[in-house]
């Protein structure tokens, strides 16, 4: 398994940034949609490793886009949606991550409640996970649809209660769910580690450029040691998430475990990265005005997205405890 990009995964990351430096504003999610970060896909569309690319220079510029569940669920099924964006709708009040869903279908209309879905305002599409775990698409604006906002950790990712009453739904094929939260999984970890990675980036300026006894910061070797065990964590998160992806691209025995294991990793680690960032920083990085603050609201959502590092841990000692063992 080759984890060393190509030429023109190294395009595309170049080529992302651009976009990302040059366009901020309501558009973006329009030029993403030209630029085809949605084309998931077929001989001459992205697989999982440029996916991952995309979702960590998105997050290292807190872009307010749903690009998690967009990319999640055209990866997952074969449906055309062309340039709308979609909204996941999984989680129910009071329920866990891999709790049954109780929202019923009968026939094509769906009836239940879900909480912490993210741009339902603004999302074309809902990706509405029901009883039996099927997985279906909603329009946001059908009758029976009804949106109330929630608070949000991450005003960036904006936060709704969804309720729906006979609703008409699409479904989408019997592997849906499990290719959806997949691949959704790791893109929230390699979010993480691009808001991680802009989090060391201006900690390593930042120590550059402070000075204290008339030397800067980054000379303090207690101060050098804390960043470079930042680095460590930082690089090797990601090398977690480019194995996942390529295991995932080749549709490896083992790459659902090592999703896991990368979104296990990536949720502790990219904390630490961020906790170690705001040492660095000091003072001012706990005033509203420094940046420091959002991109730790962006880790810990998804953090939290699709399982947190003790879901995964618990979820991966169950899959080893199943595994026949040889006798010698």
């Amino acid at each position: 398994m080759d984890l060393e990009l190509s030429d023109e995964q190294r395009w595309l990351t170049e080529s992302v940034e651009t976009l990302l430096a040059r366009e901020a504003g309501p558009e973006l999610w329009d030029r993403l949609v030209e630029f085809g970060a949605l084309t998931v896909g077929g001989e001459d569309g992205l697989g999982p490793v440029e996916l991952c690319l995309i979702a960590r220079a998105l997050a290292a510029h807190l872009a307010p886009v749903p690009y998690v569940a967009g990319a999640a669920v055209r990866f997952a099924a074969d449906a055309d949606l062309g340039g709308d964006a979609v909204a996941l709708a999984l989680l129910e009040p009071g329920a866990s991550w891999d709790a049954a869903p109780s929202t019923s279908v009968d026939g094509d209309l769906v009836t239940g409640r879900k909480v912490a879905v993210e741009h339902a305002a603004t999302a074309e599409r809902l990706a509405v996970v029901a009883a039996g775990r099927v997985v279906g698409l909603v329009d946001a604006g059908a009758p029976g649809v009804t949106l109330a906002a929630q608070p949000a950790l991450d005003p960036t990712a904006p936060m709704y209660a969804v309720e729906l009453v006979d609703a008409p739904m699409v479904a989408l094929g019997a592997s849906a769910l499990r290719r959806m939260t997949t691949i959704g999984t790791l893109l929230a970890a390699a979010e993480a580690v691009g808001a991680a990675g802009r989090m060391l980036e201006d900690a390593c300026a930042y120590a550059a450029e402070r000075r204290q006894f008339g030397r800067t910061i980054a000379s303090f070797q207690a101060l050098r040691h804390l960043l470079a065990d930042m680095y460590v964590r930082q690089a090797s998160a990601w090398s977690s998430v480019l194995y996942a992806a390529a295991a995932l691209d080749e549709d490896a025995d083992e790459a659902a475990r090592a999703v896991s294991v990368a979104k296990a990793y990536v949720s502790r680690a990219t904390r630490e990265v961020a906790h170690g960032a705001i040492q660095v920083f000091g003072g001012i990085a706990v005033t509203a005005e420094h940046p420091a603050h959002r991109f730790l609201r962006r880790i810990i959502v998804r953090e939290r997205q699709f399982g947190d590092a003790a879901h995964h841990e618990r979820a991966l000692g169950r899959a080893l405890a199943v595994v026949p063992q040889t006798v010698p």
